[in-house]
């Protein structure tokens, strides 16, 4: 892996998992024509991401609330 595909990498990973709401913030104030050319560059990348979190959330984590559970005890009655 050459240090560009690693710069790409770590970029996307620390913009979409990692970085909080004030890393983001302080990175626009400071960083802002850096972070605006890498956002450009790896755009469909973090789209990508973006959508695959959409998705799991509206998935998976809705499944999670509305799983229901069953009593599947056999009850024997003599009569």
């Amino acid at each position: 892996m050459d240090s560009k595909e690693l710069e790409k990498q770590n970029f996307i990973l620390w913009y979409s998992v990692y970085a909080t709401e004030k890393e983001l913030e302080m990175a626009r104030t400071f960083y802002k024509g850096t972070l605006d050319k890498l956002l450009k560059e790896y755009a469909e990348e973090i789209d990508k991401i973006d959508k695959t979190r959409c998705l799991y959330k509206g998935i998976f984590q809705s499944k999670k609330m509305q799983t229901q559970y069953f009593d599947a005890t056999l009850k024997i009655e003599s009569s």
